[in-house]
């Protein structure tokens, strides 16, 4: 586990030991018999928690980390009632995939029930849902608080080498949309086919990569959602993005002072940054307007937002693909 993850999962294991007394409360004794109506009415899905008793109406549904759990739950149009909530200072200025969704779902009832960073038991406890969603890493800690609220369904990150498409397949088996998640893959598919051929030609012809960048360099992961979708329609892997496909749990980072080396050969870019300040700070820096594709106008900016997600995040993806293309 590295430092920055450490620094945000310690504050919700102190809060869950505290708050474990009033979440029990809060439960009484009736978890044992809504576990057994599920069982008998819904249908038992194996996760890596163990059997989980899925009810076969899902009347409201709480997402914990909200990338890519809440979007396969708004994708697959689940009754979603509670999200976290990112706050107003991230500083982050464009628009985000699941922005409109988000709204429409506020729209229905869905409430912000804790910061992203802090889940709070016992506000998903009074928020009674019957399903909760979440990624695995934020699940384990907490998975036997969470589980006496309501069943519990894990996803994944693109770290873990799952894909969208699968976590998406397995919460769609376990509540019976099957289909809907099959309509939405094929959807994408088709969508980079379409890509694939349109663009086919400077698709060959172009070293792509997608990158973070900020204050203290650039950085590659090959398992991010948009350099995933630039393998989905056949993009030619800079170096560096080529490399990164070696590292997958670690990616690779570049020093302000690496970042023309790291790059050198990228005739086409996508650059995720995070604010207007820092884009500002990426035109002006000297080392990457030596780069190709900043010499030659082929930078296309996005931000975090589009790092990970599901259906929705990964059409967006393709949009960003597909101006890159465009541009050549």
């Amino acid at each position: 586990m590295n430092t920055a993850t450490a620094s945000v999962r310690r504050p919700r294991i102190l809060f869950v030991v505290a708050a474990a007394a009033s979440v029990a409360l809060l439960l009484g004794g009736c978890s044992s018999s809504a576990d057994e109506e599920a069982t008998a009415e819904g249908n038992t899905v194996v996760t890596e928690f163990g059997d989980v008793a899925i009810p076969e109406t899902i009347e409201s549904v709480v997402v914990l980390e909200g990338r890519r759990d809440l979007d396969i739950a708004l994708s697959l149009g689940l009754p979603v009632t509670g999200l976290p909530y990112v706050g107003e200072d991230s500083g982050l200025d464009l628009e985000a995939p699941l922005d409109d969704a988000i709204a429409e779902a506020k729209a229905n009832g869905a409430e912000e029930l804790f910061l992203e960073d802090e889940i709070n038991l016992e506000a998903i406890a009074e928020a009674a849902p019957s399903l909760i969603i979440s990624r695995n890493s934020d699940i384990e800690p907490i998975f036997d608080e969470l589980n006496a609220i309501a069943p519990v369904l894990s996803v994944h990150s693109h770290g873990d080498m799952v894909t969208w498409q699968d976590d998406l397949m397995f919460v769609a088996e376990a509540i019976g949309e099957q289909a809907k998640a099959e309509e939405l893959i094929a959807e994408y598919n088709t969508r980079v086919e379409q890509i694939s051929t349109d663009y086919a030609e400077q698709i060959a012809a172009t070293p792509v990569v997608a990158m973070t960048y900020g204050s203290d360099g650039t950085g590659v992961q090959a398992t991010r959602l948009i350099n995933a979708a630039l393998t989905a329609v056949g993009a030619v892997p800079t170096a560096t993005f080529l490399a990164s496909e070696e590292l997958v749990d670690e990616g690779i980072e570049s020093s302000p002072e690496q970042t023309l080396e790291a790059h050198k050969d990228a005739l086409g870019i996508i650059a995720s940054v995070e604010t207007p300040a820092e884009w500002e700070e990426l035109q002006a820096d000297a080392l990457f307007a030596q780069i190709p594709a900043a010499q030659n106008g082929n930078v296309v900016r996005t931000d975090k937002q589009t790092n990970e997600g599901a259906y929705i995040t990964a059409m967006r993806t393709l949009d960003l693909v597909e101006q890159l293309y465009q541009g050549l």
